[in-house]
C-alpha cells in the first residue's frame, strides 16, 4: 500500500497532504503481456488502507466489494448517495496542465494527448486541440467509460460544449478541481512520466470520489501500444482506474498470485495487477458498483415504485420472461449486460406485466452469483488472510405479486432460507390487466438475482403438457 518518504519538513508535508483527495492505489503491470505485483507508494498518506479511509469504508457490509467510501455524493450534474444512480462527466485535461507528484514521480506537465497521438496517429492530431473525438484512440477511452454505464446505475457523458462539438476542459489544477458544466469533467484524465517502461511498473493511479482524476504513465509504450484484444491492456487499465474513480478499492481474488512475472492472474478487474484474462468489469466489480449506485434499472427515475415499474410487456400464453441471466458466473463477457440486484434493505424493485385474458403464471426469484470465493484487500492473498464471500447469501429476498392497483398484495413468498429461491407456482390471474411484482431484500447488502416469469397451461386442463413444458423450460434456464 502507499507509503511516503518522511522528510525533514514532516509537519509541513503532513499539512499539505491533509488537503489532498484520497489517492486510490496505483495499478502495476508486468512485462511481455503478463503482469507483476509491485509495492504501493503514495505521496501523501502512510499506508492508507482502503477500508480505513472515507466515511463508508469502515462499514463491514461494504468490505466484500472493497468499496473505498460511499461513492460520489456531489457532481457537476447534482447529488447522489449510497445505492442511488449518479450522472457524471469526463474530460481529458489539455497537454501542458501541470501535474503534481502522486506516487513519488516528478511533477511535470500532462502529455497524455501527445502520447496517444504518437501511439495511434503517427504523431498527427486529427481534429486539432479541440475535437479529440476525431482521434482513433478516442473510442477506446469512450468505450471504457461506457462499459461501466452499461452495468450499473451510472451515466457517464463526455464533457463537451453545448452543441457537443468541442471538448471541454479548462486545464484547472489536478486533482483539486471539481467538475463544472461547460468547463471540465467530474472525472478527468491526464498523464505524464511515472516510472518508465520497466517491469514491474506502475501503469496509472486514480483518486477516489469526489475527486476522481486519473494519471496514466505516458512512458508505457510497450503495454499501452499493444493492439491485442482491441488494445485490451489500455482499456482494462482505463476501466480499472475508472472503477477507483467511482469508489472501488483494490480487491484480491482466489486466483491472485504474486512474484511470478509469467503467471499472475486474477478474477476481478479491481485486482492490484493488470490481467488480460478478461475484458472489463467482472462479477465482483459489478456487484460492488451495484452497492454504490444500484443496477441499471435505477437510472432515469428508477423502478422503486409501482408508478415507475419496469415494464415486462404483455405476457402471452407459454411466454417466458427472464431478467438477470448474466449474473451466475465469476467471469463476465464483454457483451454481458443483464445484471439486476437489490442494493440493500431499503431498495425495492417493481416490475409490471400485462395479460389480455386470464392466465396461470409461475414466478421464480432466485439469488444468484458464482460459488463462494475468497477475496480481500491488498496483500491478503499472499498473507493468507482473505475471507470467504458467498454472493448468493447476501440478502434474503422477498417476492410479492400485486393486484392491478399496484398496492394490494395477491401473494407474498418469503418462506425459504438465505440463498434460496422464492417461487409463486400456478397462480391464477382471472382478470385481464396490468399486474405488478415487488422485490425486496432483508439484508443490508447488494444481492444479485434472476427473475423468471412464465405463463403456463392450467393444471386442470393440461397437466401432462404443463409438466413436460415446465421441466424443459425451467431446467434450460438454469443451465444458461
Amino acid at each position: 500500500m502507499p507509503r511516503i518518504q518522511i522528510s525533514l519538513l514532516f509537519a509541513m508535508a503532513m499539512a499539505w497532504c491533509a488537503a489532498i483527495p484520497t489517492l486510490a492505489c496505483q495499478w502495476c503491470g508486468g512485462g511481455g503481456g503478463t503482469v507483476s505485483y509491485c509495492p504501493f507508494e503514495s505521496s501523501c498518506q502512510p499506508n492508507p488502507a482502503p477500508y480505513e479511509t472515507g466515511g463508508g469504508g469502515d462499514d463491514p457490509q461494504l468490505a466484500p466489494f472493497s468499496t473505498q467510501n460511499n461513492g460520489w455524493t456531489n457532481t457537476s450534474q447534482g447529488t447522489s448517495g449510497l445505492g442511488r444512480p449518479v450522472q457524471l462527466t469526463w474530460s481529458i485535461v489539455p497537454d501542458g496542465t501541470r501535474l503534481p507528484t502522486g506516487v513519488q514521480e516528478p511533477s511535470s506537465d500532462s502529455d497524455l494527448v501527445e502520447f496517444l497521438d504518437d501511439l495511434f496517429e503517427g504523431g498527427n492530431s486529427p481534429g486539432g486541440t479541440t475535437d479529440l473525438s476525431q482521434r482513433s484512440w478516442f473510442s477506446l477511452v469512450d468505450s471504457s467509460f461506457n462499459r461501466w454505464t452499461e452495468l450499473a446505475g451510472i451515466d457517464f457523458q463526455y464533457a463537451s460544449n453545448t452543441n457537443g462539438q468541442y471538448a471541454v476542459d479548462d486545464g484547472a489544477r489536478v486533482p483539486f478541481s471539481s467538475g463544472i458544466i461547460n468547463r471540465r469533467g467530474d472525472h478527468r484524465l491526464s498523464g505524464h512520466y511515472l516510472d518508465g517502461d520497466v517491469r514491474p511498473s506502475v501503469l496509472a493511479y486514480n483518486y477516489f470520489p469526489n475527486q476522481a482524476d486519473m494519471v496514466i504513465d505516458t512512458s508505457e509504450v510497450t503495454i499501452f501500444g499493444n493492439p491485442e484484444g482491441n488494445h485490451l491492456r489500455l482499456r482494462n487499465t482505463l476501466m480499472h482506474e475508472i472503477g477507483h474513480g467511482l469508489g472501488l478499492a483494490h480487491n484480491e481474488s482466489n486466483d491472485t498470485t504474486q512474484g511470478d512475472d509469467k503467471h499472475v492472474f486474477g478474477s476481478f478487474l479491481m485486482e492490484p495487477i493488470l490481467s488480460v484474462q478478461f475484458d472489463g468489469p467482472q462479477f465482483d466489480d459489478i456487484l460492488g458498483m451495484h452497492r454504490l449506485y444500484g443496477d441499471v434499472l435505477e437510472k432515469d427515475g428508477g423502478n422503486d415504485t409501482a408508478a415507475t415499474a419496469t415494464d415486462l410487456g404483455t405476457l402471452d400464453f407459454l411466454q417466458q420472461v427472464v431478467l438477470g441471466s448474466d449474473g451466475h458466473d465469476t467471469f463476465v463477457a464483454a457483451t454481458d449486460t443483464d445484471f439486476v440486484s437489490i442494493d440493500d434493505d431499503s431498495d425495492i424493485d417493481y416490475f409490471q406485466f400485462t395479460i389480455t385474458q386470464p392466465r396461470t403464471v409461475n414466478v421464480e426469484l432466485a439469488p444468484i452469483g458464482p460459488d463462494a470465493y475468497l477475496n480481500g484487500r491488498d496483500g491478503t492473498a499472499s498473507a493468507g488472510t482473505q475471507t470467504l464471500f458467498s454472493p448468493r447469501e447476501q440478502s434474503n429476498l422477498v417476492l410479492q405479486m400485486l393486484a392491478t392497483d399496484g398496492i394490494s398484495s395477491l401473494v407474498t413468498e418469503n418462506s425459504t432460507s438465505l440463498g434460496e429461491a422464492e417461487q409463486i407456482v400456478e397462480f391464477d390471474l382471472t382478470e385481464p390487466g396490468t399486474y405488478f411484482l415487488r422485490i425486496s431484500g432483508i439484508g443490508n447488502a447488494a444481492q444479485m438475482y434472476e427473475l423468471s416469469l412464465i405463463s403456463v397451461p392450467e393444471p386442470a386442463t393440461c397437466l401432462l403438457a404443463a409438466m413436460g413444458l415446465m421441466a424443459g423450460i425451467w431446467h434450460w434456464r438454469r443451465q444458461t
